[in-house]
């Protein structure tokens, strides 16, 4: 008897330890180098709708603790002026240390590495993907915010804005929206420039009437390079550019001057067909562009200009493949399927954890069918391309990919 009430205990004791944990850190400010006191911490748990299960508050060396009696895995967040920070809690994980930084909204502070522009015709009109590598390496390190957005970026007059991701360091693409300013041509986005690169990518359209169009572009933000990614079908001139690579099909023109000046103009014409297939990055042949530091043939057929001599880093292989992803999305978004990637303003969360919400049987209150295909084909993309880069196991990609199923079986029956 006695054994078995042993077994009895020792069995309820594993139980508990399966069905919760406790979570304990320290929130450090890495700008100052010390503990912080008297911060928000929030524990959510990441799975379901991603409930937030408990809330403290740091003691005086910075130290929180929750004892939660549910099942992991977590995320731990920290509201520190304004910004949020994110630590994910692993199931069995206990300590979780979470790093803050005290934010600058001093507008001078921020720097553009590269301005990356991708072309793509479609229908008498002319897709554009812009990518803005901004790089916030300021000591001591900050992250830097403004209300209402410190980063602005200007689109050509009666350009449609479709699509605005922000890339966080570290972190998986987040939809945020083009917030208009007193000047028509200007948008901006609101999000914090962490410490680290932040990549910020504008989808919009415009006119391509007689597969013919002359682009200015005078970015608010003046980048260090600047880069123009042309289909190699296609004709491109403009004065003070000269081509610099080639890359999955593409064309890559860069600016032979030292600084890129505050405008830029050039002209394209011709038509080039949608691209076929998204690759999955194991072409050996694709040559990155030579301000990638390139070495390949691609690149020494063609001059460097000074201003692209290697201070864009090495693209990874997803980034070298990127290119066609992006405009699919852009012209998925113009044929009217909606904005890829969006979300509303309780579910970014989702997105940064990968996790996809559960099924749900429709209801007289039911999104309308074209946005759940969006939100369904979004949530798609996003978990092969965690799967692809590493970023969850082969068991969280199978979990997640079996409730994206369910959620697909429910708007076939719809």
């Amino acid at each position: 008897m006695r054994k078995l009430v042993f077994l009895f205990f020792a069995l309820a004791i594993a139980a508990a330890a399966q069905a919760g944990q406790n979570v304990v850190g320290t929130v450090l400010n890495l700008t100052t180098g010390s503990p912080l006191a008297n911060a928000k911490v929030t524990l959510v748990q990441l799975q379901g709708n991603m409930n937030n299960v408990g809330q403290t508050t740091t003691g005086a060396s910075g130290h929180y603790r929750f004892s939660e009696n549910i099942p992991g895995p977590f995320m731990v967040r920290v509201d520190y002026q304004g910004v949020p920070y994110f630590a994910k809690v692993a199931t069995g994980q206990s300590e979780t240390n979470v790093s803050v930084y005290s934010v600058s909204s001093d507008a001078t502070l921020l720097r553009v590495d590269a301005e990356i522009m991708v072309l793509q015709p479609d229908q008498g009109q002319l897709a554009v993907v812009n990518e803005y590598r901004v790089e916030n390496g300021l000591q001591p390190m900050r992250t830097l915010a403004a209300k209402g957005g410190m980063f602005r970026f200007r689109v050509p007059a009666g350009a449609h804005v479709d699509m605005v991701r922000v890339v966080a360091p570290n972190e998986m693409p987040l939809a945020h929206s083009a917030l208009p300013t007193a000047d028509h041509s200007v948008y901006s986005v609101d999000t914090p420039l962490r410490p680290g690169e932040t990549k910020i990518q504008i989808s919009y359209r415009i006119p391509y009437a007689g597969a013919k169009a002359a682009i200015t572009e005078a970015p608010v933000f003046v980048p260090a390079h600047f880069e123009v990614y042309v289909p190699q079908p296609m004709q491109f001139s403009g004065a003070g550019f000269v081509q610099v690579g080639a890359q999955q099909g593409y064309n890559v023109y860069g600016v032979t001057a030292a600084a890129v000046p505050k405008s830029v103009s050039f002209a394209v014409s011709g038509n080039a067909p949608l691209p076929s297939e998204v690759t999955n990055g194991s072409s050996a042949g694709a040559a990155p562009p030579a301000s990638s530091a390139s070495t390949g043939p691609e690149a020494a057929a063609a001059p460097v200009p000074a201003a692209a001599s290697g201070a864009v880093p090495m693209p990874t292989l997803l980034e070298r493949n990127k290119w066609t992803v992006f405009i699919v999305l852009a012209l998925l978004a113009a044929a009217g399927f909606g904005i890829l990637l969006s979300r509303s303003e309780k579910q970014p969360v989702v997105a940064a954890a990968g996790v996809a919400p559960a099924a749900a049987a429709p209801s007289p209150s039911a999104p309308p069918m074209g946005d759940e295909l969006a939100r369904l084909k979004d949530d798609l993309f996003l978990l092969e391309v965690r799967h692809h880069t590493g970023h969850i196991s082969d068991a969280e990609y199978a979990q997640s990919r079996a409730a994206l199923n369910a959620r697909m079986d429910t708007l076939a029956r719809r």
